[in-house]
């Protein structure tokens, strides 16, 4: 009886376990079962979404193809218009596309001296006379008719008026007069000039402040030009007024050497007589 009451109970036990098996099966069956219903509705949403996205790029794609349509018939009819210009003012595409060029080539070319320093576009004066001549032709050309070369020349006379107004009048080194200095002592020096003869040039220069050429005094502080002013001749051996007058950088015009002696009466006292190394005045008209 014992044994079979045990028995009775090991029965018991594995049915009740075998039953809490088969719930737990079951559960998970039908959780697994829900989680797969989650995941189709998911892929169905996702599908739907992108069925929806395609039908979308579609049409943008087909309204991008619209609108480069339109631009390119609008492009051709303002490509027919500008030809029409520019049969008006006697220049082709091409033409008007090499003028553009030119004037970003100058364009760079003044950026590129706008780095410089004073000194050193002083040494370059000869380069911005030759930019302002070249947009002084680009003024006569055709090409200029149109309104945007107008707003690029108007910008490059501003960037050439700016990069003038950097250009020193002259270049100086200075000299401080000790005591038992004179003009000749000076000029003579080879930090100077290395040649006395050139003792005019700093008197010249200075007259500002050397009323006499033979009296000067220690602690004056004298200015040594390095360069010639764009108004202003160095005189050399051999010259005289109406011949410097002739010259085509000075007026072209031999007759007007009478202007140059009355700008220069303070270091020129005789007209028919001046020397090498003088510093003249060049007055515009």
């Amino acid at each position: 009886m014992k044994i079979k009451g045990q028995l009775l109970v090991l029965l018991s036990v594995t049915a009740i376990l075998l039953f809490l098996f088969s719930g737990l099966a079951m559960a998970q069956e039908e959780e697994s079962k829900l989680k797969m219903d989650e995941y189709k509705a998911e892929l169905a949403g996702y599908e739907t979404r992108e069925a929806e996205a395609g039908a979308k790029i579609a049409a943008l794609e087909s309204e991008n193809a619209a609108l480069k349509a339109e631009i390119e018939a609008t492009q051709i009819q303002i490509d027919a218009e500008w030809e029409t210009i520019y049969a008006a003012i006697g220049v082709s595409k091409e033409e008007v596309e090499d003028y553009r060029s030119n004037l970003g080539s100058i364009d760079s070319q003044i950026d590129g001296l706008a780095e410089l320093s004073p000194e050193e576009l002083f040494r370059n004066r000869d380069e911005i006379c030759e930019i302002a001549a070249r947009i002084e032709e680009a003024k006569g050309q055709n090409p200029a008719i149109l309104s945007e070369m107008q707003e690029k020349l108007a910008a490059l006379d501003g960037k050439l008026a700016n990069l003038k107004a950097k250009v020193p009048a002259n270049i100086f080194d200075q000299y401080s007069v000790v005591k038992g200095d004179y003009l000749w002592k000076i000029s003579k020096k080879d930090e100077i000039y290395g040649d006395a003869l050139q003792w005019i040039r700093i008197y010249c220069v200075n007259k500002d402040q050397i009323k006499d050429p033979d009296l000067i005094q220690p602690e004056q502080v004298l200015n040594i030009a390095r360069g010639v002013g764009q108004d202003e001749y160095l005189v050399v051996k051999g010259e005289w007024l109406s011949r410097i007058a002739g010259y085509a950088k000075v007026y072209n015009d031999p007759t007007k050497w009478t202007k140059l002696y009355e700008a220069n009466k303070d270091v020129i006292s005789d007209p028919s007589l001046v020397y090498p190394h003088q510093v003249i005045q060049i007055p515009q008209d």
